[in-house]
């Protein structure tokens, strides 16, 4: 037996014992009130077992009729009761259906409606709060919450990337997560302070370091509760293409102001009299067209990554192109690198082979890939020129046997202004840096892609791969 049986029973028995007595008393008062209005009314008459009886009787249909009008009112309290328990408990509650002559209908129907809006309330806010977790976890932006308490309440899966933790999902101090001693510091001064800061961060990670913007946000809210938000903003390739074109004006003016003072100092002797010698008029006119094809091919290099940078399908002149055929064409026209640096250059291309291509823009590949080819070797070093099919594919590589590329400096190669060092450590190899990433601009302009195989003392292998039949927006 439960309580609410208990509770029934007892006030049922409260009530039995209240109505007999009262019945009793009753029955009691009219018999006295016969005898004084009946002088020949004889006591001797009277059966007190019957009137027991009766009061008996009577008072056990009230005692039905009190427990069933008591028993149905506590089925609608409960049920109201257990209706109330599922709506604090967030549960979807059925409704309670009575007839509007009950004394509960009222109650019942405000109970009803407290419990539709609450579920639409519920309902509203369960939406909400799935539409920013799944805004929080698609935002590439590090969100990163903590409480009052310095527990992590909250990390998207980008934090998690950036920092490369396992974010435990229970609150747990944020220091276990946070090794930075800079972030720490960061996050540390914002509950200090109770301002929010910002900086830029450097993060050691695997396989390379990460650059980020850190804000860390102090925000109040109500009863002096708040919480601290971290935004992470990784700015690792807008950095690196800063300090590349950093790097890039700085190599730039170098290699202008060598030709430019070789120029101006040369022309500034002829115009003193020395070119009234013809010795040294030959000698230094040679050096001034030396140095001005320097200057030009800078300029073409700047050129050529803007104009593949700016082009687009329509651009293109997609027409058959005989492959060895302009594969010689180019490496004809680097003759003078190729016999100052005493390297050989093979073209094994197949005659026979057409390809459907942009001439001039596979022109430009070749001539860079095997210029670098030229510049990065040995002296009598080897350069070749090959042609190969896969499936629905044709590819072009270029091979040389050089100083090769370093595995940690192979994925920086095709970044603008980049240049690898020389077999000498930290000597750079002079350039613009351009030339590999004018190739991956102009190779993905054909609808192809760029690989690169290479080891350091052994030499580079460029493999390019292009759809035999091109179509815009082609993927390898």
């Amino acid at each position: 037996m439960n309580s609410i049986q208990k509770r029934l029973l007892n006030r049922t028995l409260r009530f039995f014992l209240t109505s007999f007595v009262g019945n009793l008393l009753m029955a009691f008062l009219v018999l006295r009130a016969v005898q004084k209005g009946q002088h020949s009314f004889s006591t001797k008459e009277i059966n007190y077992i019957l009137l027991f009886a009766i009061t008996i009787f009577v008072t056990a249909i009230e005692v039905v009729v009190y427990w069933s009008n008591l028993r149905q009112s506590q089925m609608r309290q409960d049920a109201l009761n257990e209706k109330l328990q599922e709506v604090l408990n967030g549960e979807k509650a059925s409704q309670i259906v009575l007839p509007k002559d009950d004394p509960f209908y009222e109650l019942t129907m405000t109970v009803n409606k407290i419990e539709s809006h609450d579920r639409h309330q519920i309902h509203n806010l369960t939406n909400q709060g799935n539409e920013l977790k799944a805004i929080v976890n698609n935002l590439p932006v590090g969100v990163l919450v903590i409480n009052r308490h310095r527990e992590v309440q909250l990390a998207n899966p980008a934090t998690v990337d950036l920092l490369q933790l396992q974010i435990k999902l229970d609150p747990h101090p944020y220091t276990m997560d946070i090794k930075q001693r800079e972030l720490q510091a960061l996050i540390e001064r914002t509950f200090e302070t109770k301002r929010s800061h910002h900086r830029t961060l450097h993060l050691k990670r695997e396989p390379s370091e990460k650059v980020v913007e850190a804000t860390v946000v102090y925000n109040k809210q109500v009863h002096h509760r708040f919480e601290v938000i971290v935004l992470l903003y990784d700015i690792t390739e807008a950095w690196t293409v800063e300090q590349m074109q950093l790097n890039f004006v700085s190599n730039a003016s170098h290699e202008l102001r060598t030709p430019i003072t070789a120029i101006s100092g040369f022309a500034e002797t002829l115009m003193n009299g020395a070119k009234n010698d013809p010795d040294k008029l030959d000698e230094f006119l040679s050096i001034i067209q030396k140095e001005s094809r320097k200057l030009v091919r800078l300029a073409d290099d700047i050129l050529s990554i803007s104009r593949t940078q700016s082009d687009d399908e329509q651009s293109l002149q997609i027409s058959d192109c005989e492959l060895a055929a302009l594969g010689q064409e180019e490496i004809d026209l680097l003759h003078r690198g190729i016999q100052l640096h005493q390297v050989t250059v093979s073209n094994k291309i197949p005659k026979d082979v057409t390809v459907q291509t942009d001439s001039q823009q596979l022109g430009q590949i070749i001539k860079n890939l095997v210029a670098n080819g030229i510049r990065y070797n040995h002296p009598h070093g080897q350069v070749t020129l090959s042609y190969a099919e896969t499936n629905n594919r044709w590819q072009l590589i270029v091979e040389d046997d050089g100083i090769g590329i370093a595995a940690d400096e192979q994925h920086k190669v095709f970044e603008r202004f980049y240049r690898v060092s020389s077999n000498k450590s930290g000597e750079l190899i002079s350039g613009t840096g351009l030339g590999l990433p004018i190739v991956a601009e102009s190779v993905k302009n054909l609808g192809g892609e760029i690989r690169l195989n290479s080891e350091v003392g052994k030499g580079s292998k460029f493999i390019l791969t292009f759809p035999k039949t091109w179509h815009p927006n082609t993927e390898i």
